[in-house]
């Protein structure tokens, strides 16, 4: 069944190549039912739920009171990657491997609770792992599509869409739909989906106990080859990522080998933190009241408790000038170094993002995959007409996810299974392409389709 679905999926786009829609198909869509609030909000979270990718602009007050900004994109695995700013001060942001990262300048670094200004010069304007609790807002369990619905809270009212009250979130048309814990801003039309929300507080512990949510919301699962290749490409350079709060502690120093093309300081090292880490160490030099250079090293990775040493050697100009003058004039010529020693994460592997970013790309089924491509249809045949919806469920249990949906199909829809895959991205793929050519055919997505129909 699996393979004559595939069959299926594969004649339909080769079909459809170079379709406009601008001849709509006599044969379908047939009009979607309209549904009560309650039923259309649950709709909407089913479509959320199912998303492989979502967008996300607005803001949130932290636990601490700081005003934090963001837009950032979220995969169904929890990765994100976006910017964000903390009472005006931006960052770049990543989330891979369930960790955060940021990317940000001096400003940022020396505003942020829980940093000491002695750091901040070092980590400014390079990635660095950021416990949740710092920045005071954990985007993955905050953005997780299977938990954030469960902040929505319960519609007000029951009304039908005609009479529930309808405004503008930037330009577009929606339904305000009140809740017990805020509003939730839907499409006007079905299949609705939810376009933005504003509620009053989330979790109920830090980093996720945060309030005065505000954003909006819309699908990204149509772009996720070009996301996976941003992530890969931001997990890429974290190769020098700091990690400033594991321990390093710093023991005794002494220069070498100092001539007239260069000098060294060696500064002893401990790692007092639980995990096996490299250091990397940084030095700015001054040679008669003067800046002369910098100079950086690496050492380790150190065990736990293991003590080492790292060598940092200028070899700069100013320092040869410096050397010839101390050695042609008399008098003191002192010189010195003031370091920082920090440690450098163990840097997560790009390889299965950009493997991800391929599959988006060039999706390929998998008959053994426990990634699902379905198709929810009126159960009287399977041309346009009775077409509702395509979608993606996972595990040996995938079916629960499209039967939650038929209660929303009023014209007694049935599952078919389309084809199955080994990744979640490439069966989005498949699945876009199923729509993108429902869509040639027809002139619009499936009368359910939220996910994978973006405007083009």
């Amino acid at each position: 069944m699996i393979r004559r679905g595939l069959g299926t999926l594969l004649v339909t786009v080769l079909l459809c190549a170079g379709c406009t829609g601008d001849e709509p198909s006599p044969n379908g869509p047939a009009p979607a039912p309209k549904l009560v609030a309650a039923d259309a909000v649950a709709q909407s979270i089913v479509d959320l739920r199912s998303a492989g990718a979502v967008r996300y602009n607005g803001s949130l007050t932290a636990p601490a009171g700081d005003n934090v900004t963001m837009q950032v994109t979220v995969t169904k695995a929890g990765e994100a990657t976006g910017e964000l700013s903390v009472n005006g001060l931006p960052a770049t942001v990543l989330v891979v491997d369930h960790t955060l990262y940021l990317k940000a300048g001096l400003d940022f670094w020396l505003k942020l609770s829980g940093v000491p200004d002695s750091t901040a010069p070092t980590v400014a304007d390079h990635w660095v792992k950021a416990p949740g609790v710092l920045l005071g807002v954990d985007i993955e369990r905050i953005f997780d599509t299977e938990t954030l619905p469960g902040l929505f809270g319960k519609p007000l009212a029951n009304q039908t869409p005609d009479a529930v009250k309808r405004t503008k979130v930037a330009g577009q048309d929606v339904l305000e739909v009140p809740t017990d814990a805020g509003v939730l801003y839907l499409g006007v039309n079905p299949p609705y989906g939810l376009v933005r929300f504003d509620l009053t507080k989330s979790g109920k512990t830090d980093p996720t106990k945060v309030r005065d949510l505000a954003f909006s919301v819309s699908d990204a699962t149509s772009d996720m080859a070009a996301l996976y290749r941003d992530l890969a490409a931001k997990t890429a350079e974290l190769e020098t990522a700091y990690d400033p709060f594991t321990g390093v502690k710093q023991g005794t120093h002494k220069f070498q080998n100092c001539g007239v093309s260069s000098c060294a300081i060696v500064v002893e090292l401990t790692n007092v933190g639980k995990q096996a880490v490299r250091v990397a160490v940084k030095a700015t030099w001054t040679g008669g009241g003067n800046v002369i250079g910098s100079c950086e090293s690496r050492v380790g990775p150190l065990q736990p408790s293991q003590a080492g040493s790292a060598t940092c050697t200028l070899s700069s100009p100013q320092w040869t000038q410096f050397y010839r003058r101390a050695q042609s004039v008399p008098g003191q010529h002192p010189y010195g170094a003031e370091w920082t020693a920090m440690a450098l994460i163990t840097p997560p592997d790009p390889t299965g993002l950009r493997t991800l970013a391929s599959s988006a790309e060039t999706p390929v089924a998998n008959p053994q995959g426990n990634q699902h491509v379905y198709v929810i249809r009126d159960d009287a045949g399977k041309d346009d007409k009775q077409i509702w919806k395509y979608g993606v469920a996972t595990g040996p249990d995938w079916r629960k996810i499209p039967d939650e949906q038929l209660k929303f199909c009023t014209a007694g829809c049935v599952v078919d299974e389309v084809a199955a895959t080994g990744d979640p991205a490439s069966a989005h793929a498949l699945a876009r392409q199923l729509v993108d050519a429902y869509r040639g055919r027809v002139g619009q997505c499936p009368p359910a389709q939220w996910v994978g129909c973006s405007p083009k």
